[in-house]
């Protein structure tokens, strides 16, 4: 029963880090500044997102997890729809509107949202 037990978890896990991105579908040599307004904010687990209206193409945006930014001095009110921020991105290699923030920049301060 044992080996059962364990062979369907085994064979579980690819489908669980699928279900979560792993940061590896990220394009790490087409690291780019994007500035514009945030449309949308969610300061939410597993990790917050803003979407932001980029020459004319509205972009997703992934930041770290909420408990980070608050630790990074990052907080929720600080991300308001309508507030112009920067964020050092890097693209999705799978889905085109999607980018992971290596750092933000808001109201003058840059907040480390990597490791």
């Amino acid at each position: 029963m044992r080996a059962i037990l364990l062979a369907l978890a085994v064979a579980a896990l690819p489908a669980a880090a699928y279900a979560h991105h792993g940061w590896a579908s990220y394009d790490t040599a087409k690291q780019t500044k994007l500035t514009a307004k945030i449309d949308k904010v969610a300061f939410t687990n597993p990790h917050g997102e803003i979407w932001m209206t980029v020459e004319g193409q509205q972009l997703y945006v992934l930041l770290s997890p909420p408990g980070r930014m608050v630790d990074r001095g990052l907080n929720a009110k600080d991300l308001t729809v309508g507030k112009t921020v920067t964020v050092e991105a890097q693209p999705s290699t799978v889905n085109a509107n999607e980018w992971k923030a290596i750092n933000i920049t808001v109201d003058g301060k840059v907040y480390n949202l990597m490791r």
